[in-house]
């Protein structure tokens, strides 16, 4: 499935994103949104991209809410970089491939 954007639940959450064995950066974010919707793509380009070198995965926080309660997401979209299962770098708000690229590149 590399390459591509992998939407997670609460259910798959920690096996996906926390258990992975490399870097995974998880976008929290809601259909509502025109900021997550406007991210979508940017992802898209940035997994086919990465493909060997990352996973991006998307929850929606209106389908997933205990996740982002866990991880005290109180704004979207909001990134995170799971490395080891640990969050190593967030990002919070609207975000370009430039600033997608640069928050993952210490990770990969």
């Amino acid at each position: 499935m590399a390459g591509i954007v992998i939407d997670v639940t609460d259910a798959d959450f920690e096996v996906k994103v926390v258990g992975a064995n490399g870097p995974v950066l998880a976008a929290f974010r809601a259909e509502w949104s025109d900021v997550c919707r406007a991210l979508d793509p940017v992802l898209a380009d940035v997994a086919k991209e990465y493909a060997d070198r990352i996973v991006i995965c998307r929850l929606d926080i209106d389908e997933g809410p205990e996740t982002p309660r866990k991880y005290s997401i109180t704004a979207i979209p909001t990134l995170h970089v799971f490395k080891g299962g640990k969050i190593v770098d967030t990002w919070i708000g609207p975000a370009n491939k430039t600033r997608v690229v640069n928050l993952i590149a210490p990770y990969v």
